[in-house]
């Protein structure tokens, strides 16, 4: 009894002084963080960044007043010029957006553009003060960036930062990483797209060099090493490399079109490789290096990976089927592509913002690795992960029936039940078909048309 006061009254004192440290310490923490604007519509650098109307000119500007997990918002347009060009984030951990890098209409309007030249080389950014995840850069187009050696658009030397909801696009590097060139770095690369960037040597679109990217979510389209290796991703001496949930397509190279790895280990899951070009190994070249994949769509299947010293690891799920892309012809601009996944349970149309029916549905879908998210995945689909870059995100293709909630294939009164169970419920679970937190009437009113349909 004695024993259990006295751990009361600690525990007590403990929550007292947590408490006192939060009331004096909170405040603090949170005013620490500050937001500045950057609008290229602006007169100058003059004024000092804390609003729209005060907004800074360049990006550089903004960065140079900046501290530790700041914020700095970008106004759509074109950011050209010294000051615009070769960022550098100064080893902070801050993060450098645009006004809403998850719509990509504003990324395509928010443009990072060295407008560079052999004579006048610049990339987007230059990461190199070992900057940590913390250091964002999340919601723009960066696109004709040039590099006489390595990395066209982003160059990353001994720094971890995090890039996500970037179109990396048209930017060439003399040597290695046309788009982002990773040396001593471990960068997350999250929903991005890589398109059209070409590298003189190696890794037209990202290349690795004693780096471990993690790259998901990740389109790379239309990326060119012609003379070297690795026309999507290429890596040199990584010790651990991953690429998932992510496509790649019509990449070219001499060596290795999708994928090549050189004295590295990596992972591809839940993936696309397709109509890559290369030879030897149009979509994965292996050179003392081990790779595992599993649960991809790879053209070819294990006779389009080129093996000199047998690391490859032909896992579990792996398929050869065409993946149905919503529009792809290699004969016309990439700019047209759409490698989203058909499906006659609906398909987002990018162009009219609305989901539409298919013929047919993608095999890709409901493809994945069983043990990956899905829940990010619109309703109807298998609770399995799509593969492709799609995978587990609001815009995945759906599969099934949005009334079949048991995944039987078909609309009973075993459905029914599920509904009948649920009624009157605050959920937020696939029951609630109108996803309005509630299940009632509204539910079942888009529940009865489904009412004995069953999948052919």
């Amino acid at each position: 009894m004695l024993f259990g006061g006295i751990m009361k009254r600690e525990r007590r004192m403990r929550l007292r002084t947590l408490l006192l440290l939060l009331l004096i310490y909170g405040p603090v923490t949170v005013s620490m963080a500050s937001q500045y604007y950057v609008d290229t519509a602006r007169p100058d650098d003059n004024g000092n960044g804390k609003s729209w109307l005060t907004a800074k000119k360049t990006i550089q500007a903004a960065i140079n007043i900046a501290d530790d997990y700041d914020i700095i918002t970008v106004a759509p347009g074109v950011y050209t010029g010294s000051s615009n060009s070769d960022l550098d984030p100064l080893g902070l951990s801050l993060t450098i957006r645009s006004t809403n890098p998850d719509d990509w209409d504003i990324v395509s309007q928010t443009i990072i553009d060295p407008n560079a030249t052999k004579s006048e080389p610049h990339r987007g950014f230059y990461i190199f003060r070992g900057e940590d995840p913390n250091c964002v850069i999340s919601g723009f187009t960066i696109r004709n960036g040039y590099s006489g050696g390595q990395g066209g658009a982003i160059y990353c030397l001994d720094s971890n930062p995090t890039i996500k909801n970037c179109l990396i696009y048209q930017n060439n590097a003399e040597t290695y990483g046309g788009g982002i060139f990773c040396y001593w770095s471990d960068p997350l690369i999250f929903n991005c797209v890589l398109r059209n960037n070409s590298a003189g040597l190696n890794g037209g679109g990202i290349e690795a060099w004693y780096a471990n990217p993690t790259v998901k979510n990740c389109l790379l389209i239309d990326n060119h090493a012609d003379s070297g290796k690795g026309g999507g991703f290429d890596c040199y001496n990584s010790p651990l490399v991953h690429l998932i949930n992510c496509t790649l397509v019509r990449n070219t190279a001499a060596v290795g079109g999708a994928f090549n790895s050189w004295s590295s280990n990596g992972i591809i899951k839940n993936s696309i490789l397709w109509d890559n070009l290369a030879d030897p190994g149009p979509e994965v070249a292996l050179n003392t290096s081990s790779v595992h994949i599993s649960y991809s769509d790879v053209q070819g299947g294990f006779s389009a990976v080129h093996d000199l010293t047998n690391g490859l690891v032909w896992s579990r799920g792996n398929i050869n089927i065409d993946p149905n892309f919503a529009s792809f012809d290699p004969t016309t601009d990439s700019d047209t592509w759409d490698m989203r996944l058909r499906s006659q349970a609906g398909r987002w149309d990018e162009a009219a913002k609305q989901w539409v029916m298919d013929s047919v549905t993608s095999p890709c879908i409901d493809a994945g690795d069983p043990n990956s998210l899905w829940h990010r995945e619109p309703w109807p689909h298998g609770k399995h992960i799509n593969m492709g870059a799609y995978g587990n995100t609001a815009q995945a293709g759906k599969n099934g029936n949005l009334s079949d909630f048991n995944l039987d294939g078909k609309v009973d009164l075993d459905d029914f039940s599920i509904i009948a169970d649920k009624w009157g419920s605050s959920s937020s679970s696939d029951v609630d078909l109108n996803n309005n937190g509630n299940i009632g009437a509204e539910d079942l009113i888009l529940f009865i048309p489904n009412w004995l349909w069953h999948k052919e």
